[in-house]
């Protein structure tokens, strides 16, 4: 690895920086342990697939007009269900990257959002259901391993929980789901992420009963160290 090796993460909340000690993530964790000094943290609360890739482009482009060559990808995954939208309609309150970020399936209740949000993200879901929402988190995967084969970059993939779960009951996704390269992924005992390996061995979650503590990321990257190591 050269000097200027760079990372490169990408996530939801599982996945995004945090700075206070007992909320840190895997990041800077890895950040950390491997020795990058330079480095993008992608990772954004309640990030559905789309953006989680459309943030790595960033910052993969950006790097590269930076001149760094010896880069590292590492993305963890969120859930299928989170359907971003992409809008220039500044009116609905955005925060980022011209995109509402539902977070998961909306409610119609006066405590989810403002009510133009509401009403726009109620619509919106009416196209969207498991299969359609698989089936982008498939080609988001795709893509992202697509472009690091072809411009020789190091890649890692984990997920945040078990979002493949149900990958046999749309037997017509099957084409993309073959095309994945799992070599690149990291799969505690074969199939779970982050939040399944923190329940299994009993660590700790935030108050909210679903973000693992900065405990339980440390465990979940060491676990895979030997591996991480290969791939890197």
């Amino acid at each position: 690895m050269t000097k200027s090796k760079l990372l490169i993460t990408g996530g939801c909340s599982f996945s995004s920086p945090r700075g206070i000690k007992e909320k840190k993530t895997w990041v800077e964790y890895f950040q950390e342990k491997y020795d990058y000094k330079f480095y993008y943290h992608s990772g954004l609360g309640a990030a559905g697939n789309d953006l989680i890739a459309q943030r790595l482009l960033w910052s993969l482009d950006d790097a590269k007009q930076k001149n760094y060559k010896d880069i590292t990808m590492v993305v963890m995954w969120s859930e299928n269900i989170r359907n971003d939208i992409f809008t220039n309609d500044w009116s609905l309150d955005m925060d980022t990257d011209n995109v509402i970020r539902p977070g998961g399936k909306p409610y119609d209740e006066e405590f989810y959002r403002n009510e133009k949000q509401r009403n726009w993200i109620l619509d919106y879901y009416k196209f969207y259901n498991e299969e359609l929402s698989l089936m982008n988190t498939l080609k988001n995967i795709l893509l992202i391993q697509n472009i690091c084969k072809s411009d020789d970059i190091k890649c890692i993939m984990f997920i945040m929980k078990d979002i493949f779960e149900n990958i046999d009951k749309y037997p017509q996704l099957k084409y993309l789901y073959d095309l994945v390269d799992w070599d690149l992924f990291l799969l505690y005992e074969g199939k779970y992420g982050l939040y399944e390996y923190t329940t299994i061995n009993d660590l700790e979650y935030w108050s909210d009963g679903f973000h693992s503590k900065f405990p339980a990321h440390k465990s979940f990257i060491d676990h895979f160290d030997k591996d991480i190591k290969k791939l890197c």
